[in-house]
């Protein structure tokens, strides 16, 4: 039996026959269009094979340019996935050190280190831990530095954190000026230290003669020393930017930053040895790299640096702020190592190795060519 194919009938009264799949015939004014040919047919399956490479393709193009944009986006660390290198730094930084507050910030993880900050309170200590290899790096002041190199240790300054005379002299009330120290008697912590060194300099810029014009007490440390001050045992005495505050609670004046004085002394900086920049320089800059930002991040961020202060700290947040401030004013954001600030430790020590030592050995600025990150 044959099935006879319904019929409609148009708005001109024409009968018209649905079409079969493939065939050119249409419905009303369309019947001269193109219909799709069965899903059977070869040309289907071919035109569903385009269909979906099509698809296929606008997809992975769609999902590319999504992870592009994606990865714009993305911090440092996410671009540079890699496992962190485990370091040791010997230190010696103190209420301010900079370095832990840009580990808290993660500033060095960025730079692919996990860094293990070693806080020690001797100078001659942190070197010692340098030359054993017990530390990559050190971070500390310039005099055992340079003891050491005119000893035959091979050692690199390879950046100055501090370039000057880190100290304020305090004084008891009635002083206000450096020529007012005239006949005067000064606390140091013991004779031939460099804080000794230090006072001697800046009188002599203050046109005061250290070995006619006052007198020198030795004292010890700086608890000590303003105890004397607060008794009057002592009229004057050199101190630490952290301690500004707590000497105005107690009423002294501060009659001069010696940061102004324009003399050049590698106070704090970064050590390792030179073995180590021959044997693996790409780490050495990777490291230094990281210092330096560190160092930006410190300056650029004073919550992050107070809330580490006020981990050692009674002071309240406006008197963070005063010390934060005169740390910040004292950190160089370019931390480049200087001859003149060598050659005035050189000064410092007095002895005939570092009297013949070239400042010039204890340095190297090779890093801040092209490795400072801006």
């Amino acid at each position: 039996m044959s099935v006879t194919e319904p019929t409609i009938v148009d708005s001109r009264g024409q009968g018209n026959s649905f079409p079969r799949f493939g065939g050119r015939q249409g419905w009303g004014h369309g019947a001269n269009r193109t219909v799709p040919p069965p899903l059977s047919s070869p040309e289907a399956e071919e035109e569903i094979s385009r269909s979906r490479t099509h698809k296929a393709f606008v997809a992975a193009l769609v999902t590319t340019i999504g992870l592009l944009i994606f990865s714009l986006f993305r911090p440092l660390e996410f671009l540079h996935a890699q496992p962190l290198t485990k370091i040791r730094v010997a230190n010696i930084g103190g209420t301010f050190d900079h370095i832990q507050v840009a580990i808290n910030g993660g500033v060095y993880r960025k730079y692919g280190f996990d860094v293990e900050n070693i806080q020690v309170g001797s100078s001659a200590t942190v070197v010692q831990a340098l030359l054993a290899g017990e530390v990559s790096f050190a971070h500390v002041g310039a005099v055992p530095v340079v003891a050491a190199v005119a000893s035959g240790s091979d050692l690199k300054i390879i950046a100055v954190m501090i370039n000057r005379f880190n100290y304020v002299m305090v004084s008891v009330p009635e002083l206000r000026r450096p020529q007012d120290l005239k006949g005067k008697t000064l606390a140091i912590s013991r004779f031939g230290s460099g804080d000794e060194f230090v006072t001697r300099e800046a009188l002599r810029r203050w046109n005061i003669d250290p070995d006619k014009d006052v007198r020198f007490l030795q004292i010890g440390l700086t608890v000590a020393r303003m105890a004397a001050l607060q008794s009057r045992q002592v009229q004057a005495s050199l101190l630490s930017p952290p301690q500004i505050v707590e000497a105005q609670r107690m009423g002294l004046n501060v009659i001069a930053d010696l940061t102004d004085l324009d003399v050049d002394y590698a106070h704090y900086t970064l050590v390792t040895k030179g073995s180590l920049i021959v044997e693996n320089r790409p780490f050495v800059e990777r490291f230094f790299k990281a210092y330096v930002d560190g160092i930006r991040f410190y300056r650029s961020h004073p919550e992050a640096a107070m809330a580490y202060l006020r981990r050692f700290s009674k002071l309240n947040d406006a008197e963070l702020r005063i010390v934060y401030d005169n740390v910040r004013k004292r950190i160089r954001e370019e931390p480049i190592p200087s001859a003149s600030g060598i050659r005035t430790i050189i000064k410092s020590l007095g002895g005939q190795k570092e009297k013949e030592l070239d400042p010039r050995q204890v340095i190297d600025t090779s890093f801040f060519s092209s490795s400072v990150p801006r």
